[in-house]
């Protein structure tokens, strides 16, 4: 069967199953989702707060440096995290697409399929 003729099933032929275990997935993807935005914004704190310390301390621009390296590779790596997450956000929308499922039946809001 293809995605387009599965498409076009109603709600009321998807089991009932199917839509609570796609609602309870998407229960635990958006905390996940916020999770990893609310680390990204305290990193970003960190590295801000490590410089902005330095230059209100007046030392060298030496001090804190390796440190501040490490929160700016831990950065990086977070945005590595939040990458792999929007795809499987995207797998997951597929997935949905195939049960049948609209975003709206599972609670997905507009534009973050």
């Amino acid at each position: 069967m293809s995605v387009a003729s599965i498409r076009t099933t109603n709600l009321e032929s998807v089991p009932t199953n199917n839509l609570a275990v796609a609602r309870k997935i998407l229960r635990a993807l958006l905390p996940a989702e916020t999770g990893i935005d609310n680390a990204i914004v305290a990193q970003t704190d960190l590295i801000s707060s490590i410089v902005r310390g330095r230059m209100e301390m007046g030392a060298s621009i030496h001090l804190g440096h390796d440190a501040a390296m490490l929160a700016a590779d831990s950065l990086n790596r977070l945005f590595e995290v939040r990458e792999q997450t929007i795809k499987c956000h995207q797998r997951l929308a597929i997935t949905r697409d195939a049960l049948g499922l609209d975003g709206s039946d599972i609670g997905c809001t507009k534009g973050s399929s």
